[in-house]
């Protein structure tokens, strides 16, 4: 399932189909118009606010290989915390992170890290051992550095898997099981951090309890 039919949700689907031909796809999007761009490709069209409906298809149980963020927003963050509100969950600054690299606030107070201070390719394999532009040696990968952090917090990530060159996404089930995870641990006034991150580029977010 793809959440967005912007540039990168339009090429991702593109490039699925272009590894896969036969993969089931869903591209979501509340723009109509939008959802055209790609008419001759054979893929479901939904019309409809991409985090509505990822709640809406999670919650009646059903599943989806893989969702596909392809929004101005930290999608996993935003669905982890609709479905938290009702115990009290609520948005929090996220804490320093200075051992994180080139890192950047967005416009809604998440935080953006990168190993990169350069706009890396669309076709990116992303190997694991170093950077395709530098050719330098790449360190630990980025979620494992976020998930080693340490603080007045708990660390949580969801690791962005490369489905296509530049096509990162996450399995459904993952992103429900942190859910039933942050219920059991939630403490109150205890902030907790959410990620989603590839090798090299990650969104942070973070919420607490009151």
């Amino acid at each position: 399932m793809i959440i967005g039919c912007g540039r990168f949700g339009s090429r991702a689907a593109r490039q699925l189909l272009g590894k896969r031909p036969g993969s089931k796809i869903t591209i979501v999007d509340s723009d109509e118009k939008t959802l055209q761009k790609g008419i001759d490709l054979p893929i479901e069209r939904v019309v409809s606010d991409g985090l509505s409906y990822l709640d809406r298809v999670l919650l009646d149980g059903s599943s989806r290989d893989y969702i596909i963020p392809a929004v101005p927003f930290h999608l996993a963050f935003e669905f982890i915390l609709l479905r938290l509100k009702p115990l009290g969950a609520k948005r929090v600054r996220v804490p320093p992170l200075q051992e994180l690299p080139h890192l950047m606030i967005g416009k809604t107070g998440d935080l953006y890290a990168s190993f990169a201070d350069f706009l890396c390719p669309d076709d990116c394999p992303e190997p694991s051992r170093y950077c395709t532009v530098t050719k330098k040696k790449r360190p630990k990968p980025l979620f494992k550095a976020l998930a080693d952090l340490t603080g007045p917090f708990d660390s949580m990530t969801i690791g962005s898997r490369q489905l296509g060159l530049g096509v990162g996404g996450f399995r459904s089930d993952i992103l429900k099981d942190l859910v039933e995870t942050i219920k059991r641990k939630r403490e109150r006034n205890r902030t907790c951090l959410i990620s989603t991150s590839c090798r090299c580029h990650a969104v942070i977010s973070a919420l607490s309890f009151r």
